[in-house]
């Protein structure tokens, strides 16, 4: 999207869901914490990207880096 205001990197979507996986959470739990409904962490068919306010709120309820969830570093 123009703008920069979203956000789709290869291999996101499974390390978010594996980090949620390994914290034992749901989407829904995880969702209702970031203040968002549990579909924006369903991947969708042609809507593989996440608003960058989402993904920053993603990073911090997950306690996780924006490095990790985006390129998979540590």
């Amino acid at each position: 999207m123009a703008g920069g205001r979203y956000l789709f990197v290869e291999g996101f979507w499974d390390r978010l869901e594996d980090e949620i996986y390994k914290q034992n959470r749901t989407k829904k739990d995880v969702a209702k914490q970031c203040g968002f409904d549990r579909k924006i962490l369903i991947r969708h068919s042609g809507h593989d990207n996440i608003c960058l306010p989402y993904f920053a709120r993603l990073c911090s309820v997950l306690n996780v880096s924006a490095d990790y969830l985006l390129f998979g570093k540590k």
